[in-house]
């Protein structure tokens, strides 16, 4: 795509500051060499008029963004050469019109059907040198590869790391953050509009629910979960279900038999469904005859790739897992 100069622009705080490009210049010429460069910061200078009526082109400014472990980034144009080690990221650069600018992503994005053909890399432990072959001028990545992203930015690959978002308003923010990188401003405003939209509509009809089911939401047949603080918790925090990992040390923790019976959740989502697990193998497991959702048959499969994915789709979730928990409110 042709070169894009950034306007300055205000987004969430935490993530990105947008400043003039004296501001830049005077940060480069006095840092200590922290901030990777995605392109030179040579800004070209208008050329001079031929005569007194000839407009000068704009001077562009530069775009400084500060990644989740602090480093800094300068951008003057759009990345054209993206490798994306995020499922949730990918999805996002190809719903907001960025999936032309993907030339890679990791083995277990699907979707959507145009990452069929991408080339693929390892989602843990990525290998350097496949990833160099590639030629990246952007390389996304996410908390399973923060041990490697110090590797690869000592091969002065551009690098931007970031953490699993711990909301839905963080998934939101990682979509404006792309939009803005990757030249989508206006495309990420409007699918962020769109699924606040559809979220508002959601906790529309929930609107008179005090108090929410008891929730255990099953990543894994040995019972590991997603707490509070996650985004797939701020679904359960969303839909006012009480989390039956709230208090958890860690944002997935594996739960004991014992206490999740002890919690007795009066719904089970199964996010491994897709695994083979369901109702009735829920209901065989040693000690499980006695908890509320197996008695009320409420045990029901979910779309993974919707539900524990960081993306656009997760929307979709919200809105499936209303209906299970509130069918009455949804039919």
């Amino acid at each position: 795509m042709d070169s894009v100069f950034y306007r300055r622009w205000a987004i969430r705080p935490r993530f990105v500051t947008a400043i003039a490009l004296i501001a830049v210049l005077l940060f480069a010429a006095c840092s200590g060499g922290d901030a990777a460069t995605a392109t030179p910061t040579e800004v070209p200078t208008a050329a001079p008029t031929a005569t007194p009526t000839a407009t000068p082109e704009p001077t562009p400014e530069l775009m400084l963004i500060a990644d989740s472990d602090g480093f800094e980034l300068i951008f003057e144009v759009a990345p054209t050469r993206i490798i994306s080690l995020s499922p949730g990221a990918t999805e996002i650069l190809f719903a907001i019109g960025a999936g032309d600018q993907v030339v890679a992503v990791d083995e277990w994005a699907n979707f959507p059907p145009e990452t069929e053909n991408l080339e693929r890399v390892k989602y843990i432990d990525p290998d350097p040198e496949r990833v160099l072959s590639l030629t990246p001028d952007l390389v996304l990545m996410a908390t399973a590869q923060q041990p490697q992203v110090e590797q690869l930015r000592s091969l002065g690959l551009t690098v931007m790391f970031n953490l699993e978002p711990d909301s839905i308003e963080g998934v939101l923010d990682n979509i404006l953050l792309l939009g803005l990188v990757t030249g989508h401003t206006e495309e990420a405003e409007t699918l962020v509009a769109q699924m606040q939209i559809r979220i508002a509509l959601v906790e529309e009809a929930i609107a008179g629910v005090d108090e929410g089911p008891r929730v255990f939401y099953e990543l894994s047949s040995d019972l590991y979960t997603a707490a509070p603080d996650t985004f797939i918790g701020g679904t359960l925090t969303l839909l006012k279900a009480q989390n039956v990992a709230v208090g958890a040390e860690s944002a997935f923790p594996q739960l004991t038999a014992e206490a999740l019976i002890a919690a007795n959740p009066e719904v089970v989502l199964l996010a491994d469904g897709v695994w083979g697990e369901s109702f009735e193998t829920v209901a065989a497991r040693p000690g499980w005859d006695a908890v509320d959702a197996v008695i009320s048959q409420r045990v029901y499969g979910v779309d993974p790739d919707t539900g524990n994915r960081p993306g656009p789709r997760i929307v979709e979730s919200i809105e499936e897992i209303a209906a299970l928990l509130y069918p009455d409110r949804f039919e």
